[in-house]
């Protein structure tokens, strides 16, 4: 009673206020704070232990499996000192016990990985020919992926001297992004704007995007140019943070011996760069869609001309229904029917066994997210407040739960955990699933209902893969012309990124205030990590098609590219899942599938379906 009671209340529950069957069990981790503090004691012994084989591994076989099976053993002590003390710190931020916690386990995992720095160099001065005869060995078969990518990057690492060198200086190119960081998050005021009642409200970046929803174009326009007024103030600034940011990427590629800034990014998950550039490629051919998409925008504001400021505002109203926790469960369980009935059994029992932190209590943290440790069941943070959002959220999150649970189920601790190209692949399958379940379920003559679904799939995709696309190529260029030898100026970064965005929104008006939006993206100071998202979208539809048009088989697959985990390369593991991203075939059907949702909703248009939704 108490949960479905939550969402009206109006007051913020506590934690004891709350069902058990609604409160994450952390037991599976420790059973107690007092077990934890037994493992923290126990683990500088553990690292003493594997840090004792210094300077032996490369005696044989045998010693360095020895070695590698005591520093695994001190990560996964670690990492599950860590996860708990993270978890129990999100129940409650402002609870100084789990904070202080959450500090020791940092401190603890700090000590434990400058202890055991020496072992991939150490590995790697092995003789060549000496190494690959251990890995053929037996008892290194456990450890062979590990090994064959530690092979694989002998050609980047340099001489001990230099090594140390880069790692002296690693505090020095963190400069760009830690100045960026705080000049966005703590420097900069963006002043005040009139919200939809009237009143001057101070203008944040989270109030900012609330205000883009705004179905008064006023609004949105003071929302927009008020916040972008900040980036220009300081433009110089923030185009010199950006060149060194991509200076320091062009001499850490440069000094490890890689081609390029980008394909040293690239190198760390062994990704083409010709997947990268396809991505752009198959992406820049979805124009029209794109026109189409965007026309039916600005005839669905009924406006003459589109900003960017135009672009977030919902096309239909949210839906008022409101949905009980276990009531989203159940639509969930049924949404990603297609998956089988061992994957949706697995996922019930997960619900039932308490993966998920339901509700939102006094001091928890904000948002939702899935985490876990080796050896325990993965858990799920919530903040439920029973709308729509919420449900999509549940299948997203439960997405990277179970891909975490057959991944750990099914590999050793060093081959368990699955790369960032992959992670958001599990979660966009189940929130596809989801749509078009929902999709199904709805009426045929629920216009509005309809067209809000396929408006959030078609937005979500354009955010996705169309944006985040237009920044991988912005990327692209920025780093190619510092390694041409070329300035990076702030006209020259506004006329780059302006031009992208007449190419990727079509009939957008680009002004000063949209060219200058490359200030505003933190992920620049991250290179080339966005088009992850993009990619990672595109085999999530096209798995999704696969499963709705191939069955079981298709599910067969995809279970094996979750059970994989980290076992392979990303590619690879893709591969065996029937998506080769090596070819532009998965970004191609993706796309295609935003050609049929945005042909769909000019047919529900047609039928008069916006005036019904305004």
């Amino acid at each position: 009673m108490v949960a479905e009671l939550h969402a009206a209340q109006s007051d913020v529950l506590t934690r004891d206020q709350l069902a058990p069957e609604d409160i994450w069990d952390l037991s599976t981790i420790y059973a107690a704070d007092a077990a934890w503090e037994t493992d923290a004691a126990a683990l500088p012994a553990a690292v003493a232990k594997a840090a004792a084989h210094r300077g032996l591994l490369g005696a044989s076989a045998d010693a360095l499996r020895v070695a590698l099976d005591d520093a695994m053993a001190v990560r996964r002590l670690a990492d599950r000192l860590g996860t708990y003390a993270s978890l129990r710190a999100d129940e409650d931020t402002s609870d100084q016990a789990n904070n202080a916690r959450r500090e020791r386990a940092t401190a603890l995992a700090i000590e434990a990985g400058q202890a055991l720095a020496f072992m991939e160099p150490e590995i790697l001065a092995i003789p060549p020919q000496t190494l690959e005869t251990y890995r053929a060995d037996p008892a290194l078969a456990t450890y062979g992926h590990l090994l064959d990518d530690l092979i694989r990057q002998r050609p980047h690492v340099r001489s001990v001297e230099i090594e140390e060198l880069l790692a002296q200086a690693a505090e020095i190119a963190r400069i760009p992004r830690d100045a960026f960081g705080q000049l966005d998050n703590a420097d900069l005021e963006f002043g005040t704007v009139v919200d939809d009642t009237g009143a001057q409200v101070t203008l944040t970046k989270g109030r900012h995007a609330l205000l883009l929803e705004s179905k008064n174009r006023e609004v949105r326009r003071g929302a927009h140019e008020t916040l972008i007024r900040a980036y220009q103030n300081h433009g110089h600034t923030l185009a010199a943070l950006h060149a060194g940011s991509v200076r320091k990427d062009v001499f850490q590629a440069r000094v490890r011996n890689h081609e390029s800034a980008r394909a040293a990014a690239l190198f760390e998950n062994n990704i083409p760069v010709s997947v990268y550039d396809g991505l752009i490629a198959a992406v820049r051919t979805a124009r029209p869609s794109l026109e189409r998409f965007l026309a039916l925008r600005k005839r669905a504001l009924k406006l003459d001309e589109l900003a960017v400021y135009d672009l977030r505002v919902p096309l239909a109203p949210t839906p008022a229904k409101r949905f009980g926790y276990r009531e989203a469960v159940e639509i969930v369980l049924s949404g990603l029917g297609p998956l089988g009935a061992r994957y949706v059994s697995d996922l019930r029992a997960g619900f039932a066994n308490r993966w998920v932190d339901v509700h939102e209590t006094k001091g928890k943290r904000s948002g939702a997210y899935s985490s876990g440790t080796y050896g325990a069941p993965p858990v799920i943070l919530m903040n439920w407040n029973g709308t729509l959002n919420d449900v999509f959220t549940l299948a997203h999150e439960a997405g990277h739960a179970m891909h975490s649970h057959y991944a750990m189920a099914n590999n050793p601790y060093h081959d368990a955990y699955y790369t960032i190209f992959l992670a958001e692949i599990a979660s966009t399958v189940n929130e596809v699933l989801l749509t078009w379940h929902l999709l199904d379920q709805t009426p045929a003559d629920d216009l509005v209902g309809r067209f809000a679904l396929l408006d959030r799939f078609a937005d979500g995709f354009n955010g996705t893969v169309i944006t985040q696309t237009m920044f991988a190529e912005f990327e692209r260029e920025t780093h190619a012309g510092v390694e041409a030898g070329e300035p990076l100026t702030l006209t020259g970064l506004n006329d780059l990124y302006g031009g992208l965005q007449a190419d990727y929104t079509p009939g957008v008006v680009v002004d000063d205030t949209v060219r200058i939006r490359w200030a505003r993206i933190p992920h620049f100071y991250r290179g080339f990590y966005v088009f992850q998202y993009a990619t990672g979208m595109s085999a999530a539809v096209a798995i999704a098609r696969a499963l709705r048009d191939e069955g079981a088989r298709a599910a067969e697959r995809y279970l094996a590219m979750l059970a994989a985990g980290g076992s392979d390369y990303s590619l690879s593991i893709l591969q065996g899942a029937g998506v080769d991203l090596t070819t532009p075939a998965p970004i191609e059907a993706a796309l295609a599938e935003f050609d049929r949702v945005v042909t769909e909703m000019e047919a529900l248009a047609d039928r008069g379906v916006l005036d019904a939704a305004a």
